[in-house]
């Protein structure tokens, strides 16, 4: 029921018309979807903790319900996010979600970063698919806040098991073919271009398929 809605350019004209769509969207009891406005993280001198303070007061006073601090490169500096997330809160109290991928090695001080400052919910991931171009782990998530006095719920390990290796069973059967093992790798040049952890791994996956395609038609 939470529609997420982000623009690479942080256009608020290309997000706020979401948010309407989102409203529209009732059910039985009167109730509406969820609109998730997100701040595209980049690194530059003009992507400040203004910027985007006053990028989410925009999407806050169009409507929106909830705030994502979408990093989908990695690259946000952890005490800079925070400090977003704290000027956020102080505009208003709206609820805050961190998305984060583990690549360029920030991830996880910037998850306990975010959380300091009030973020409500972060995106994690589990094993086989965490770490590298993918969310850090839960396991390493839950015991980082918990050990700083958040109060986070225990982790079912028998579930966490179970799902696990049903995800590795898909990749052994057909997912490999699209998710390389490089993209378990974490490397800080990653941090220079700003790459998402997605298009890194779609890119890996498409430079080796096309390699193979022209070495057969050479």
């Amino acid at each position: 029921d939470i529609a997420r809605t982000f623009c690479g350019l942080n256009d608020p004209r290309n997000i706020i018309p979401s948010i309407g769509y989102a409203h529209a969207a009732t059910r039985p009891d009167g109730t509406h979807m969820i609109s998730q406005c997100c701040l595209c993280i980049t690194e530059s001198p003009i992507h400040t903790v203004e910027y985007y303070v006053n990028l989410a007061k925009q999407l806050i006073d169009a409507g929106a319900d909830e705030i994502c601090i979408k990093d989908m490169a990695g690259i946000g500096r952890p005490v800079k996010l925070g400090k977003i997330v704290k000027g956020i809160k102080e505009y208003k109290d709206i609820v805050v979600e961190y998305h984060s991928h583990a690549g360029p090695g920030f991830a996880m001080a910037s998850v306990l970063e975010v959380c300091k400052a009030g973020c409500d919910y972060v995106d994690v991931g589990m094993e086989p698919l965490s770490w590298g171009t993918g969310h850090v782990d839960i396991l390493a998530v839950q015991p980082m806040l918990k050990d700083a006095g958040f109060d986070v719920k225990e982790i079912n390990m028998s579930a966490y098991m179970e799902v696990r290796s049903l995800i590795q069973e898909m990749m052994d059967d057909f997912l490999g073919y699209y998710i390389p093992q490089r993209n378990r790798f974490m490397n800080s040049l990653l941090i220079a271009p700003g790459l998402p952890g997605g298009m890194m791994g779609s890119l890996m996956t498409d430079l080796e398929s096309n390699l193979e395609s022209v070495n057969k038609y050479k």
